[in-house]
């Protein structure tokens, strides 16, 4: 999922990637701020979001809307049953820009790449645990 992310941000797509600046997982956020520095450097645009976010949502050039409760890491595709909608509509995907997307993004800090070696190397660890996590 992060290498398709990064891939479309370089051929040109507009992303942005909603993540809690204090998630309620210190491992999760650690494993998932390893990606950042790639990510950023594709141009992906990573906004830290105040609080917890639980909201599993996204909108393809503004036509379609997919949301549901599917987290999209290995644990939970291969264990629980998730449901998502995929809705085709330009209207849907508009108001979800009014009233999450543009909000959100208002309150958001930039994201941030792990800085220095220790902060690195926890993210590192993490990573590769993380289809444990």
């Amino acid at each position: 999922m992060i290498r398709r992310i990064e891939q479309a941000a370089r051929r040109g797509a507009r992303v942005r990637l909603f993540v809690p600046a204090n998630a309620n997982n210190w491992a999760c956020a650690a494993a998932q701020r390893f990606h950042h520095g790639a990510l950023l450097d594709a141009g992906v645009r990573i906004l830290e979001y105040p609080t917890m976010l639980h909201a599993k949502a996204f909108v393809r050039d503004g036509e379609e809307v997919l949301a549901g409760t599917c987290n999209l890491e290995a644990w939970s595709l291969r264990r629980f049953f998730e449901i998502d909608l995929l809705v085709r509509s330009v209207d849907l995907a508009a108001r979800f820009e009014q009233r999450f997307s543009s909000p959100a993004e208002a309150v958001s800090s930039p994201g941030r790449r792990p800085t220095g070696a220790s902060d690195r190397a926890r993210s590192a660890a993490f990573a590769l645990l993380s289809p444990l996590l």
